[in-house]
């Protein structure tokens, strides 16, 4: 058993996120990439023969799988202290489950749209990462073109919308685009774009804000029996593979300081988000949380799997980085952070 666990170690590591079927086993939750080791280690002990071969594989393929595990080490340290000087700005990002509707579909939940407004609300940030600003219809994610309701609750607020995804900012706003306006994608669910670039201006410099939502992998109400199943897994492998160069490329050649926060549908054992967490940093890393998970929150399924992230890069830093309870509102924890731009 150890030397098949360490077989399948090294295999994910190899293959995630560069051949598209190994997205089935990265649907795991990534802990199971320090459980299962840990079972062996505790297996090993027990054994009268071969206990130091099994702990020494079981050692082996954690250490292989680290990355894939999502264990935050860094909760686990003194953390750094934030600078001294800068300009404070808070920016929240939350997957809105649909605009708050109800729905049908596999796992969902009732909503109520004027309680989720209120609760965005009452974080009182500068600016709003908001994904799935969108409704459902069959098959498709039909983007919400009305809105009326975010001026009546935020009426201080300029709201920038790109597909599913909604920016709001009560900061001065420089630009905005698409990060990847040449998509090949021509998926429904979601639709295109997936990535929203807004440029505000905080004290004397300029923040910029990558609003995130990357397609989901597979379609979990389709058969898993047929064909088309794999072929749709395929597809969107490909998409995504190029989104995420996108984003890379663009955010390697933006000196700004930068938030990249969103729901990425990608979990630490899924090798896609590597290159972009290779030139950003993890602001879950002061979550003060061992094990940052942000998916699902409100029954059917444990909360054992982080699809959220919020990176950071070029003079900045997190002052406070909270995982909130959406309260009803989100099937996602929010990430409320406080951040310090250098001056």
């Amino acid at each position: 058993m150890a030397i098949l666990w360490l077989v399948f170690a090294v295999l994910q590591e190899l293959l995630t996120g560069r051949v598209w079927f190994w997205v089935l086993p990265g649907l795991m939750p990534p802990i199971m990439f320090a459980v299962a080791p840990a079972l062996l280690m505790i297996a090993a002990a027990l054994l009268k023969r071969f206990r130091i071969s099994v702990l020494a594989l079981a050692v082996v393929s954690f250490t292989i799988t680290v990355p894939s595990s999502g264990i935050n080490f860094a909760a686990l340290l003194p953390r750094d202290a934030p600078a001294a000087e800068g300009h404070p700005v808070r920016v929240v990002q939350m997957n809105t489950d649909y605009w708050g509707q109800l729905r049908e579909g596999t796992l969902s939940d009732p909503r109520d749209k004027e309680s989720m407004l209120k609760y965005l609300r009452a974080l009182d940030a500068d600016v709003y990462l908001l994904q799935e600003h969108m409704t459902r219809v069959g098959e498709l994610a039909l983007p919400v073109t009305d809105l009326s309701d975010v001026g009546r609750v935020f009426p201080e607020y300029r709201a920038f919308t790109a597909g599913t995804l909604l920016t709001l900012t009560r900061l001065p706003v420089m630009d905005h685009r698409v990060v990847n306006p040449d998509t090949s994608s021509t998926l429904a669910l979601p639709p295109p774009p997936y990535e929203l670039m807004v440029n505000v201006k905080v004290g004397d410099r300029v923040l910029s804000t990558y609003n995130v939502h990357m397609p989901i992998q597979i379609i979990i109400e389709q058969n898993w029996f047929t064909r088309d199943f794999y072929k749709e897994i395929e597809r969107r492998h490909v998409i995504r593979h190029e989104e995420f160069e996108a984003l890379t490329e663009d955010v390697v050649a933006n000196p700004n300081p930068l938030i990249v926060a969103g729901d990425f549908n990608t979990s630490p054992a899924m090798g896609d988000i590597r290159g972009l967490l290779d030139v950003t940093r993890d602001a879950a890393r002061y979550s003060g949380r061992l094990y940052p998970a942000t998916w699902r929150v409100g029954g059917q399924l444990p909360m054992l799997w982080r699809n959220d992230w919020y990176l950071i890069r070029n003079d900045i830093t997190v002052d406070k980085f909270r995982s909130l309870d959406p309260e009803g509102n989100s099937d996602h924890l929010v990430q409320a952070v406080d951040l310090v731009i250098a001056k």
